[in-house]
């Protein structure tokens, strides 16, 4: 059974010693901020939102970029840790952290932000319409979405893995979409002119060495040869409608 509490568990045990498990954790990261800046394009009065931010990895190197920010996820342990490194870093006050279900967003204000962005948490959330919903909801007209996550039409999650046997997922949530999956979800929670694209994105931590190899070198063909389906990560990013 696919449970939000497995999502909140497994992180809540993970926030005290969290890292990067596939790979230089100064690299991946520094690559991951440089896509979001790409597809997000910040500007200095946004007021925005992370889903599924962890201990603000993402969000707090990313301050600079804009006028205030609120991060959520699931696990409260998660959000302790960033409110903490919040502080060390004297952001009190421009970045924010709270505990909230992706899925409701409760307590978070309708129509209260301009953008919000989402890396690497998407694929674990149950119902992905009803965080799209919630999305929705909290933007304000002209709001934009950008999410980063495993693309669930590569070869690895398709067919190589299952008929390999071996295991994809770490959580019951685990679900990867892909592109046909995520425009449906769009359109249906209100987003206009939805645009993807692909990044590298290799889970060599939960793969045989010499599969990691092999998948890193068919994403790095994929870029090369711009084959959608040979990457490992999707990016999407799309509007809500001006006058909804």
């Amino acid at each position: 059974m696919r449970q939000a509490s497995d999502i909140e568990s497994f992180f809540d045990r993970a926030a005290a010693d969290y890292r990067e498990a596939h790979g230089s954790a100064r690299r991946l990261l520094h690559y991951r901020l440089e896509l979001i800046r790409s597809m997000m394009r910040f500007r200095p009065d946004d007021r925005v939102l992370e889903l599924g931010c962890g201990p603000g990895n993402h969000l707090l190197p990313l301050a600079s970029c804009f006028a205030s920010a609120l991060g959520t996820d699931l696990s409260a342990a998660m959000v302790e840790v960033g409110r903490q490194r919040c502080h060390e870093q004297g952001l009190d006050g421009k970045v924010d952290f709270a505990a909230r279900n992706a899925e409701t967003l409760e307590g978070v204000e309708s129509a209260s932000f301009d953008a919000a962005f989402c890396v690497g948490a998407f694929e674990h959330m149950v119902d992905k319409a009803a965080v799209l919903r919630s999305v929705a909801r909290v933007l304000r007209p002209g709001g934009r979405f950008g999410c980063l996550t495993p693309n669930g039409e590569w070869p690895w999650y398709r067919r190589i893995a299952p008929r390999l046997g071996l295991a994809t997922t770490r959580l019951s949530t685990d679900h990867f979409v892909g592109e046909v999956e995520v425009r449906t979800l769009l359109r249906e929670a209100g987003f206009t002119d939805a645009t993807f694209g692909h990044w590298t994105f290799v889970p060599r931590g939960d793969m045989p060495a010499p599969w990691g190899l092999a998948m890193t070198t068919l994403d790095a063909m994929g870029r090369i040869a711009r084959v959608g389906r040979w990457r490992g990560g999707l990016m999407f990013h799309a509007v809500l409608p001006r006058g909804r």
